[in-house]
This record gives C-alpha cells, sequence and structure tokens, in this order.
C-alpha cells in the first residue's frame, strides 16, 4: 500500500499496551472503535504488548487459538474501518506461551488492511520495517521506522535494540537519501524507550506532586517531567519511572546524528504520557489503552500526531483520552479500580511488600509474641 499526504496532512494515531487475552477486554475494543471515529487517523500503530503472553488464560489448551482470538477481537474496530494498521512488538507479546513473533505476524497479516512486513530476515528481533508516506512530487517526505525493541524479564530488566537493527536503519536511511536526495524526516516508534529518556526528568523530593518512584539502580529516588525540556500540560502525567535497557546500545546517538529522525515515540510504561526534547530530538511516551491491565484510570488513551507535508519535523501532538469519550463505559467498575491502583511492576511489589506489608507484619508478630508470654506467665 502506498501512502500519501491527503491536501498536505497525514494523522497517525499510536495505540500502547492493549496487553490482553483472548477474553478481550469489551472496554478496551470499544475505546478503539469510538476512538478511530473521533480520529478517522490515516494510519494506526501499535507499539507494542498487544498480547499479555504472560496471562493465565492464555495457559492451557490451544495457545495460537487463544492468541488469534485476541488479536482478531482487539482489530475489530480496524477491521469495521478499513483503516491501515501496523504494529511492533513488545515484551509480553515475546511471552505469549511459545506462539512466535513470526507466528502472530501471520495473525495481524491475514487482515487486509495490515501494512507490516518483516524487513530483513537476518537482523535480530521481528517486523522491523519502515513506511514511506508521499508527498505530490512522489517523492517520500515522511518516514515512519517500525522498530522491534526486543524483550525484557518479568522484573523489567530490558534488552536494547541490536547493533544489526541499526545497521539496517542506517542502511534504510542512506537509501532513502538516494533515492530523495537528501535525508528524509523519520519517525521512529517502538514499545521499550531508550535509556535517554531519563534526560527529560528531574529528581525531586519524595511526594513531589506528577512524580513517580524509581527501582532498581534509582531505588529511593522520585523523578517528575523537567520543565525545562517537556512541554507540560494537563494531558502530560508520569505515574511510573522508565523501565529502560540494562545497557545502552547506542540506539539514541545513532539515530540522532544525522539529524533525519526528529521524534521517537514509546509505550511500555502504561501510566506515562508526555514528549520532551534532548539534543534536538524530541521522544516520549503514550500511555495505555487496555482495560485488562494496570493502566491511568480514565486517562487511558491514544496518542495522534499530525504531520505538515511543508515541514514534517514541525508536528503537532494530542492525546485523546477516555475523558474525552462522553458517557464512555469502562465496564467492570471493580475491575477498572483494581487495574487503576494495581502495582506496575514486580519492583513496585517488593517495595509495597518491604515498606508496608513487613512493618505490619513484624509489629503483628511482636504482638501476638507480648500475648502469648503474658498468657504464658498467668
Amino acid at each position: 500500500m502506498e501512502f500519501k499526504f491527503n491536501n498536505g496532512k497525514f494523522r497517525i494515531m499510536q495505540i500502547a499496551d492493549v496487553q490482553d487475552t483472548q477474553r478481550t477486554s469489551d472496554a478496551t475494543v470499544r475505546f478503539i472503535r469510538e476512538a478511530l471515529k473521533k480520529a478517522k487517523p490515516d494510519l494506526v500503530v501499535f507499539t507494542g504488548d498487544q498480547v499479555k503472553g504472560y496471562g493465565f488464560n492464555l495457559m492451557g489448551g490451544d495457545n495460537k487459538k487463544k492468541v488469534t482470538e485476541c488479536i482478531n477481537k482487539f482489530l475489530t474496530p480496524l477491521d469495521e474501518t478499513g483503516i491501515p494498521f501496523t504494529f511492533v512488538f513488545g515484551n509480553h507479546d515475546d511471552q505469549a506461551f511459545s506462539i512466535s513473533k513470526k507466528e502472530q505476524f501471520e495473525i495481524y497479516s491475514s487482515h487486509a488492511n495490515c501494512v507490516a512486513f518483516n524487513a530483513d530476515d537476518e537482523i535480530d528481533g521481528y517486523c522491523n520495517h519502515n513506511l514511506e508516506i508521499k508527498g505530490k512530487d512522489d517523492k517520500t517526505k515522511l518516514n515512519v521506522y517500525l522498530v522491534d525493541s526486543l524483550t525484557a524479564t518479568l522484573d523489567g530488566t530490558c534488552d536494547h535494540v541490536h547493533e544489526n537493527q541499526l545497521e539496517w536503519y542506517k542502511n534504510t536511511r542512506e537509501r532513502l537519501k538516494d533515492e530523495n536526495g537528501d535525508y528524509v524526516p523519520s519517525v521512529v516508534f517502538q514499545h521499550i524507550p531508550v535509556n535517554e529518556i531519563y534526560e527529560l526528568l528531574i529528581e525531586v523530593p519524595k511526594g513531589t506532586p506528577n512524580s513517580a518512584q524509581g527501582y532498581r539502580e534509582w531505588d529511593g529516588k522520585f523523578f517528575a517531567m523537567n520543565p525545562e525540556r517537556v512541554e507540560i500540560n494537563e494531558r502530560s502525567f508520569i505515574g511510573e519511572t522508565p523501565s529502560v535497557p540494562k545497557e545502552n546500545g547506542g540506539q539514541f546517538d545513532t539515530m540522532n546524528k544525522k539529524g533525519d529522525v526528529f521524534l521517537m515515540l514509546f509505550g511500555h510504561d502504561h501510566n506515562n504520557s508526555f514528549i520532551g526534547e534532548y539534543k534536538g530530538m524530541k521522544m516520549g511516551y503514550t500511555q495505555g489503552c487496555g482495560f485488562n491491565v494496570y493502566g491511568p484510570g480514565k486517562k487511558r488513551g491514544v496518542r495522534l500526531i499530525d504531520f505538515d507535508e511543508s515541514n514534517p519535523a514541525d508536528f503537532t501532538s494530542t492525546t485523546l483520552t477516555v475523558e474525552d469519550l462522553e458517557e464512555f463505559d469502562v465496564g467492570n467498575k471493580l475491575k477498572h479500580g483494581f487495574y487503576t491502583y494495581a502495582p506496575t511492576s514486580v519492583d513496585s511489589v517488593k517495595d509495597i511488600a518491604k515498606r508496608k506489608i513487613l512493618p505490619i507484619v513484624a509489629v503483628a508478630s511482636a504482638v501476638y509474641g507480648v500475648y502469648k508470654l503474658i498468657k504464658k506467665k498467668k
């Protein structure tokens, strides 16, 4: 499928972290349907963790059939509208009970409006690819990279984009330059953020509004958006600290070197939604969309990015949230409340146990010990 600017405009909708099973949330499907109806994007990009690969509902029986049901259900609104879509994989897609990324790719590809493809079988990950948006002169005015950011362990330790993937990017970049006479303005979508996302944050005292607690190497620290680098408004928020690769593989520096990539957008950390700038590169988060996984309550949403053919790098972006849809039914309110306040990671669960549960257990044990001692003396 060839993409073109429509009267000089092109709109992309980013959908992050559907993260569901074959028992797909009706609220998630309804939200995607209503968002598409309201926003009318030219292209939809799913940025990973579409499938809750660790979900107990996927265990046992015909796993592939269950994953197929999951994907087909949340894609129903796309089937209904015919709007083209593409996607990348996230770490939880990679955990889908031995249903490989290639097998999942085939499920997506069975939908007529899926435009994703696997550009190179020789590089790591699956479904690394790019899409070109042509101008009225038939030259590529905007290029979209879809990068497999690989996987992460359940405790959040993330891999980084590998060198052979970066070589693929550089080869594609140079090819586009040769074909179009100059470097083509480009945007990158992937699941796990680059390490440099922390450059958009500042360390703040505990209790600072709109801040998040750090874990692992950031244990005991708290972070907020840096107002000097992030456009802070009523739609930007941080609810958890970024879960980034354990090692910096140099992706940011590589993609920032020639100035072609002007925007990088991520998912992965469901409770974050903002865009900032570092070293001339804009990058940021889109919050989670799914209702069967932890997320920011009625601030669950999708991101809209609008590009102009005359200067794609001068884009505008906003989010469309549940709050923007009048009388939207979130479904099971008890479940919605649970997932709104559920722990965001294994580390946060450990922290709750260490700081709250263990002290309570210790006090209770001491009280019980004193009680038994008094009773024994009687």
